[in-house]
């Protein structure tokens, strides 16, 4: 079984870039951060640009920036953006009908994870990237005043 990271990768390039604000961002820097491969991070840039949330240049002087501001971007904004918005999913394959769990274990989760996806996204909508980077500033605060403490 795996997890995506698509919306944690993709909140990562945003905040990086919300941090360099103004500022043109090569993503071999941010994939440096994220310790993720450079061209994973394009396909998620390419998705990001095409949703408007970021600008891409070419050339000498070129990279990426923010298209609009930070706490205008919340990471369901994100989800929509890079299509990861199934958050609590089944397996893909049927579990056998015969068995009493397995006839009903389907349609039992579904109910539930169609809940957990709506609460999940009602959270995901009222944070921003700009609350992600400023609980990011918060605790890289908390982190030097516990070592000149």
């Amino acid at each position: 079984m795996s997890r995506s990271t698509r919306l944690s990768t993709a909140a990562h390039i945003m905040m990086y870039l919300s941090w360099n604000e103004g500022d043109r961002v090569r993503i071999d820097d941010i994939a440096i951060s994220a310790k993720a491969n450079p061209s994973r991070l394009r396909q998620l840039c390419s998705l990001l640009a095409q949703a408007g949330f970021i600008r891409s240049f070419k050339g000498a002087k070129g990279g990426i920036e923010l298209a609009i501001p930070p706490e205008q971007i919340s990471l369901y904004d994100l989800c929509l953006a890079i299509d990861d918005l199934n958050f609590f999913a089944l397996t893909p394959h049927d579990a056998n009908r015969k068995c009493p769990i397995g006839a009903t274990i389907g349609s039992i989760l579904d109910r539930l994870y169609q809940d957990y996806n709506n609460i999940f996204t009602e959270y995901l909508r009222a944070t921003s990237v700009m609350d992600l980077l400023e609980m990011s500033n918060e605790e890289n605060a908390a982190a030097l005043a516990g070592k000149t403490a």
